[in-house]
């Protein structure tokens, strides 16, 4: 795959388990933080709507990648389509999807990732990427807020967990300490996105990842295009297998 982005996570505990709901690379990384209090409707409504999708490009298993321009970030939003088959644990896959806390543990990208906040279905959290092999200069964190939803639009079988960043002034004591801790790490400037699972058990479902993001620091907007595309399919496929029995 060929295209680049930002990505996040969930869990109930403030502990250092988890990848982070994903985090592409970073969701890949960005676009504009999240208004105070949540998470921006306007920049996830342009995610989540059906229209502007483009350069469809299809993987094995049936996944799909597109993407489109998001107007007000100035930057293209990258989205996965992944058919899920009626053998899928919906049910676990979507306890994994919002256990941001334990993110770590999938896919193994993620140096951290720990939520300081919860408030029932809203959420905030850190994550901290691994840096890449022999580019340690790459290495990012981000703080986002997301927040669950289940029954969409009164379907049962339909899941979503959207996110954004966190604003600047939030979480400020926090944020030096996982700079001090990570000091060659520079913050994503701009991520947003959104996970969603559709179907149930017996039945053909999918599972649905879209964000758009800004790495921020020196990272050309091709390069990170390129991360995203890549690592946007690997975090769906991680998630869906770590949601398997072992050895299944």
């Amino acid at each position: 795959m060929r295209m680049g982005l930002r990505t996040c996570g969930g869990s109930d505990r403030g502990g250092r388990r988890g990848i982070g709901g994903v985090l592409l690379l970073v969701g890949l990384f960005g676009g504009r933080a999240a208004p105070a209090g949540g998470v921006d409707r306007g920049v996830t409504a342009s995610l989540l709507h059906e229209a502007g999708w483009s350069g469809a490009q299809a993987l094995d298993g049936g996944l799909v990648v597109d993407q489109k321009p998001v107007p007000g970030v100035g930057l293209v939003a990258f989205r996965g389509r992944l058919p899920l088959g009626p053998d899928t644990d919906y049910d676990r896959l979507w306890s994994l999807l919002s256990d941001v806390g334990n993110h770590e543990r999938v896919g193994g990208r993620l140096a951290e990732s720990e939520v300081f906040r919860r408030e029932g279905a809203r959420i905030e959290f850190y994550q901290v990427l691994k840096p890449p092999p022999l580019l340690g200069s790459a290495q990012r964190y981000w703080f986002s807020h997301t927040e669950l939803e289940q029954a969409v639009g009164g379907d049962p079988s339909h899941r979503r967990r959207c996110w954004s960043g966190l604003p600047a002034g939030e979480a400020t004591a926090l944020r030096a300490q996982v700079q001090a801790r990570y000091p060659s790490a520079s913050e994503v400037a701009l991520t947003h996105g959104c996970w969603e699972l559709r179907g149930a058990a017996g039945s053909p479902g999918e599972l649905r990842y879209v964000t758009v993001s800004d790495p921020g620091g020196q990272v050309p907007a091709s390069l990170a295009a390129l991360l995203t595309a890549r690592t946007l399919p690997e975090n769906m496929r991680a998630f869906v297998a770590a949601s398997r029995p072992a050895g299944g």
